[in-house]
């Protein structure tokens, strides 16, 4: 049994894995990934330098019935972990709608629990990502990814949690 589950994002309406310039502009979006065989999804984005100004980005998990995203939930609880300069890690901590620090280098880990996504009219709602909008304009090189954990089997071959 594999621990983990790595997603590269598609970068077809998603936000890219490799780092690009200005990745937050005009705001984007991770992936949208199935929980439905794990237990916890980790969000991971990370930004160098800022080309101008200070990046400040607010972020926000949206669960989603169906990973096309068509019916949408409001913004769920997830906690988050701030990494910054050398080795600095934040503790966990709790959020619905996080609005990050301004700075340089720095990367932000949200942890995603599938028992946080709703259900609705009596359909769990089985799948999230998360939105991130620019709240300050200002370009920074940067990227993301996802690490799915927990599986809720043992499974080999990992199955596909994105659509």
């Amino acid at each position: 049994m594999s621990g983990f589950h790595f997603v590269m994002p598609t970068g077809s309406t998603a936000l890219v894995g490799g780092p690009i310039a200005d990745f937050a502009s005009g705001g984007t979006k991770s992936d949208t990934v199935s929980m439905a065989k794990y237990k916890t999804a980790y969000f991971f984005f990370l930004w160098g330098n800022q080309t101008a100004g200070t990046c400040v980005l607010t972020m926000t998990v949206i669960p989603c019935d169906v990973a096309g995203q068509t019916t949408k939930g409001s913004a769920i609880p997830f906690q988050y972990r701030r990494v910054h300069t050398t080795e600095t890690n934040t503790d966990w901590a709790w959020s619905s709608s996080l609005v990050t620090t301004a700075g340089d280098e720095q990367m932000y880990i949200l942890k995603v629990s599938a028992a946080n996504l709703p259900t609705v009219s009596g359909v769990k709602y089985e799948y999230c990502y998360v939105n991130v909008a620019e709240t300050t304009a200002d370009a920074a090189v940067g990227g993301g990814f996802v690490m799915m954990a927990d599986p809720r089997g043992d499974e080999a071959t990992l199955d596909k949690v994105t659509s």
